[in-house]
């Protein structure tokens, strides 16, 4: 085409308009059919339960980690006191090894007990010992006072030195005479194989009783495989989904474990799971980013409370707890 072609084409576009705009009154409306969405079904209350002290963590790996009953007490009264609901805990004899000695468990709970009441949940800790009869004689003693217990669904290596192997008959057991005696089990989850454990040990098999209520305890060696951000969330967004199909309506807390350690809390907090178990039972870290070791147990249940709250949830209360699992 010649140049005068050009321009009188070109001239033919002079009513076309350049770019399609909206009319005024159109666009100075309000917008509420377009940014207006259905609201999350994620509960507002958010349970934070207080672990204060393990079976395996040492002094060696962490100064700060407590032995005595009066130093766990006085942990676990710290961290209810600035927003845990609830407490699990372990005790350690006098050179710092775990036991299951009951006299112990009595210094820890009973004075807590007796101040809160019903203000608390006590979660027990049946496990450890050489038979299942000694490891359940904590449920037993504190019939009525323990609420809630794990069991450990898994073979499991913990801290790199020993394994626990637990069978189909040792969980069936614990998870019937937990609820004989009026207690809830806690179906802890350490790997992705335990789903098919806990499915066919524990639910096909009409053992344990609605409503189902798991822990995620994945992110220390060997526990899952959570070592940078991507690998947790695709873990847990993995095992959240998978126990949703075996019940859309069971409750599912997360453990603080391992290097993850508060950033697996603010995953339980977006995701919409019931709560989170922090403290030093599972972690040394306070984040996956530095080696700043934890210094005490209420600062990272203030941490969880700060999260929570800065996420539009409720701090959870015992009765929140209670009833997120049926108790």
């Amino acid at each position: 085409m010649t140049r005068q072609q050009l321009e009188e084409k070109l001239a033919s576009y002079q009513n076309m308009k350049g770019y399609y705009s909206t009319p005024p009154e159109t666009i100075f409306a309000a917008k509420k059919t377009w940014v207006e969405q259905r609201r999350w079904d994620i509960p507002e209350a958010f349970v934070i339960k207080v672990a204060p002290v393990g079976a395996f963590l040492m002094k060696e790996d962490n100064p700060n980690q407590k032995y005595t009953s009066e130093e766990i007490r006085n942990e676990i009264e710290e961290s209810l006191a600035a927003g845990a609901c609830a407490f699990h805990t372990h005790v350690r004899d006098s050179q710092g090894r775990h036991t299951l000695e009951l006299g112990l468990y009595h210094e820890v709970i009973d004075p807590i007990k007796t101040r809160l009441g019903q203000n608390v949940v006590v979660c027990g800790c049946p496990e450890g010992a050489e038979t299942v009869a000694e490891s359940l004689r904590p449920i037993l003693e504190f019939q009525d006072t323990i609420e809630v217990a794990p069991i450990t669904v898994t073979a499991v290596n913990l801290a790199g030195d020993f394994s626990v192997v637990m069978t189909r008959e040792i969980c069936q057991t614990h998870v019937g005479f937990m609820q004989e005696v009026g207690c809830k089990p806690e179906m802890v989850l350490h790997n992705l194989g335990d789903l098919s454990l806990v499915k066919r040990w524990l639910i096909d098999s009409g053992v344990a009783k609605k409503p189902y209520y798991f822990r995620l305890a994945m992110g220390n060696p060997g526990w899952g495989y959570i070592e940078d951000p991507d690998s947790m969330f695709q873990c847990v967004s993995f095992v959240v989904r998978e126990l949703k199909k075996i019940d859309p309506d069971c409750a599912i807390m997360i453990d603080m474990a391992g290097r993850a350690g508060l950033f697996l809390v603010a995953a339980a907090i977006s995701l919409g799971l019931i709560g989170a178990r922090v403290g030093m039972e599972d972690a040394l870290y306070m984040y996956p980013h530095k080696d700043e070791v934890i210094p005490n147990n209420v600062s990272v249940v203030r941490s969880a409370v700060a999260m929570a709250e800065a996420l539009g949830r409720k701090v959870g209360t015992a009765e929140d707890y209670r009833k997120f699992v049926g108790i």
